[in-house]
């Protein structure tokens, strides 16, 4: 009853302004309500898989370890076993990252303590296939003065990967590859901040007036919704945070300012 009530309302989130919409403001909005259909199916099959991979996981990393403590095996098969481990628990830990981002963003504010290094870390790890298919470097910068925050994990969660995704765009739009800086700390105030820089082609001089307004996108037709930004905003706003843009032809920054805990008292 409740995830029926979630879609009804998606859709009429989605609808046509007009109270009495004609086909073609129906029309305008299709792309939109075929992708939340979608999005919504993928996340409803996402649990199941992950239990199903997580299971060859565990079986892969068993007979790992079960192979390894034989004392005939030669030292460069020992060896290999150690890799296949290794990359059986960066699997499991991509996996327990997306079991996160599949329970989706409840409706209400989970506060609860943050590290912005180590959810950084996980949110750049599922973006690591698009960063290689895309030939874009990532430049980490996490500082060890990064405060803790008391926040919405899944939120934030939800806020990093829309804005990842967007300088992951805007390099794939430019060609050729390129860079993203993601940097952690803390300012002047106390505060915790996260930035994100790439050096894509920059924002639409069309676009920068009205950013954060729903369905309002530099990419090219039917790619993308336009709803990441907007969301993004009220996210943070709903955290007790700041979002900054600078955009210049060659690059954009997106900088994110969060309250700390010792900021706060």
């Amino acid at each position: 009853m409740a995830k029926r009530k979630k879609q009804e309302e998606l859709i009429r989130g989605l609808a046509p302004s007009n109270p009495n919409p004609t086909f073609q403001d129906w029309y305008q909005v299709l792309p939109q309500l075929l992708r939340a259909g979608q999005g919504e199916t993928v996340l409803n099959l996402l649990p199941s898989a992950i239990h199903e991979l997580n299971n060859a996981i565990n079986t892969v990393l068993g007979f790992a370890d079960l192979l390894q403590s034989e004392p005939s095996i030669s030292k460069t098969l020992k060896e290999d076993l150690k890799a296949i481990e290794r990359a059986g628990l960066r699997a499991r830990e991509l996996l327990g990252a997306l079991r996160s981002l599949a329970s989706g963003v409840p409706a209400q504010i989970q506060p609860m303590p943050v590290d912005l290094r180590e959810l950084c870390e996980q949110v750049c790890n599922l973006m690591a296939a698009s960063f290689r298919r895309n030939y874009i470097q990532l430049a980490p910068d996490y500082s060890p003065e990064t405060p803790v925050i008391i926040s919405d994990a899944s939120r934030l969660r939800f806020v990093l990967l829309a804005l990842l995704q967007n300088a992951c765009d805007a390099i794939a739009m430019k060609g050729g590859g390129g860079k993203i800086s993601v940097k952690t700390g803390r300012d002047q105030f106390g505060n915790a901040f996260v930035s994100i820089e790439d050096d894509g082609g920059g924002l639409s001089p069309d676009v920068r007036p009205k950013l954060f307004e729903p369905f309002v996108t530099d990419k090219p037709d039917g790619e993308r919704a336009g709803l990441g930004l907007f969301l993004v905003k009220q996210f943070v706003t709903e955290l007790q945070g700041k979002i900054e843009i600078t955009s210049s032809e060659t690059s954009t920054k997106v900088t994110l300012t969060l309250p700390s805990l010792e900021a706060l008292v």
